[in-house]
Order: structure tokens, then sequence, then C-alpha cells
């Protein structure tokens, strides 16, 4: 959740994040959809690494949000506004399951 709202000038515009690795510098941008039903206290977005970017590491991002008028579609910040800035820490959450099966030999001995 942020409140990219305070700093929006646009009317309905559409957000473009900007996600930088703090140890790298690598970038990932990515244009999500306000979910929230309260923008005047909030705004909520959702972000499924994979789906709607690939975060090349966990780690922590340094992430930038920009306004920019709805359906352009742009994933280059140059020119655009910026709303809010601010810190994310991403990591995996692995929920691949491992079975492991051994082999038990039972000696009797007399």
């Amino acid at each position: 959740m942020v409140t990219v709202t305070e700093l929006t000038t646009l009317t309905n515009p559409e957000y473009l994040f900007e996600f930088i690795e703090e140890q790298t510098d690598d970038k990932v941008y990515s244009i999500l959809t306000d979910v929230s039903t309260e923008t005047t206290r909030f705004n909520d977005f959702s972000i499924t690494d994979g789906v709607d970017l690939t975060f090349p590491i966990d780690g922590f991002y340094t992430y930038n949000i920009y306004e920019q008028v709805n359906g352009s579609g742009n994933l280059n910040p140059t020119g655009l506004t910026l709303v809010e800035t601010g810190r994310a820490h991403v990591y995996v959450i692995d929920t691949a399951r491992t079975e492991y099966t051994t082999t038990e030999t039972n000696s009797v001995y007399e």
C-alpha cells in the first residue's frame, strides 16, 4: 500500500513502477492497477513475481512510482512525474515440497 493519490495530478492515470535492486542497480518496470476502494486514504497495488514483473534476485529494492496518461503503456520513466518513492524487500518463498525416500535394511543376528 502506498499513497500516490496525494501527488497525482492526472485524472485517472496509470502508474509505472520502477524497482531498482540496491546491490546491483538492476531495474525492472511494470504498470500496475490500483485495486484500492478508498483512494483518498491509500492506494493498493498487487504484484506477483513472474506474472506482473520478474525480479532478478531477492533483496532490497528502491521503488519509484510515476503517473502517466491511462492507456499509454509506457515503460520508460523519462519525462514522467514521480509521485512516490520508497523501499521494498523482495524475498523468495519456496513452496515446492521435497519428498525423501530411504531404503532400510533390517539385519537379524543370531
